[in-house]
């Protein structure tokens, strides 16, 4: 059988090849002459374009056209508040802010409080104290509130006025080829993300430019829509079609596609106590060899292990280091209880450090969304 691509941006998804994305959805990759570029721009690489983590996009490099004009550039991105911070979200935030930094940009934040109400029922005011938790992480993470536009979907007319207009351009069957057989509630969802993905361009926010939105490729359906009601709706306003930027999914720890806040056990949460934290690495799924002796002789699988992303995705800033660790797995000179223990500690002593900080932006986070 083929391998199958599912990409649900309302519940599972899953990939079996990334190759097939890019004839599959016309994506653009992320390749050398993209990365060459921004060096050229004076853009230093964070390690997901630097590790290929971020793998494809749609029009970025409209977006370093823009950067070199000089021209004014927008990130927006958002959280469905209906838990806390997992290891995914922080990777969507270190996104957002490493481009607030280097574009020079202004972040728009979107608090998807009316997704989390029709999805997951949700009241507002519970959404309200779990946004309040996820905004000091994401201040905590480094976010400049000075160049950020932090609100709550239920609260901004403005998108609620977009979503109504572009309800007027779209089919039923338009959504259902998107997203699947859906209720409503879920298809105007959908209409409203598009809402703020262009509401940066409205003449209130200084009018028309690039905005960048850096996601999961499974939130690709989303960016699709909003492409498409840029042209749907002309006579209203001149937007320019959004950017985005994919990055691969971090697994569970169980090594399923995708760690979620569906799936709480396999995942690991911001809050999360350092001790049981330490656990659940050592009970990851690792690339290790059923003994010892085997691994020693014929070296562990790096590529098929969890502990390895750990490393890769979030906790090993330096590349020597991560190649290191690569190495000394492949050639057996490592074994999978001395490098769970090794990751651990760089997982306990992350966040040790962010919970720490956090507690100083509760009370910032509280006053924002007031």
């Amino acid at each position: 059988m083929e391998p199958k691509n599912v990409l649900d941006p309302f519940g599972q998804s899953y990939i079996e090849d990334y190759e097939r994305l890019f004839s599959e959805l016309g994506l653009q990759k992320i390749d050398r002459t993209i990365l060459e570029r921004m060096v050229e721009l004076r853009i230093e690489l964070n390690r997901y374009l630097r590790r290929g983590i971020d793998f494809a996009h749609r029009d970025f490099d409209k977006v370093l056209d823009a950067f070199e004009r000089g021209e004014n550039i927008a990130v927006m991105s958002g959280i469905k508040p209906t838990n806390e911070f997992h290891l995914g979200s922080k990777m969507t935030a270190e996104k957002i802010i490493y481009f607030q930094r280097v574009l020079r940009a202004k972040v728009f934040y979107c608090i998807a409080d009316l997704e989390a109400l029709v999805d997951n029922k949700i009241p507002l005011e519970e959404s309200k104290q779990i946004a309040i938790d996820n905004v000091a992480d994401l201040l905590a993470l480094g976010l400049r509130r000075k160049n950020s536009y932090i609100y709550f979907q239920s609260r901004e007319k403005k998108v609620t006025n977009l979503a109504y207009l572009f309800s007027r351009k779209i089919t039923l069957n338009h959504l259902r080829s998107l997203y699947g057989d859906r209720h409503l509630g879920l298809y105007f969802a959908a209409l409203t993300q598009a809402g703020d993905i262009l509401m940066p361009q409205l003449r209130d926010f200084d009018g028309k430019k690039i905005v960048l939105v850096p996601v999961g490729v499974d939130q690709d359906p989303h960016i699709r829509l909003t492409r498409d009601l840029v042209a749907r709706v002309k006579e209203y306003y001149d937007f320019l079609p959004p950017a985005a930027i994919y990055h691969r999914f971090f697994r569970s720890l169980r090594g399923e596609s995708k760690m979620s806040k569906r799936s709480p056990r396999s995942m690991l949460a911001l809050n999360d106590d350092p001790i049981e934290v330490e656990k659940k690495v050592k009970l990851a799924l690792d690339g290790g060899r059923k003994t010892a002796k085997e691994q020693r002789e014929k070296g562990g699988e790096p590529e098929k292990c969890v502990v390895f992303e750990l490393a890769k995705f979030h906790f090993v800033e330096s590349d020597e280091k991560l190649e290191q660790i690569y190495r000394e797995c492949k050639n057996g000179e490592r074994l999978c209880g001395e490098c769970k223990e090794e990751i651990a500690r760089y997982v306990v002593n992350f966040l040790k450090r962010h919970q720490r900080r956090k507690k100083r932006f509760i009370p910032i986070a509280e006053r924002l969304l007031s």
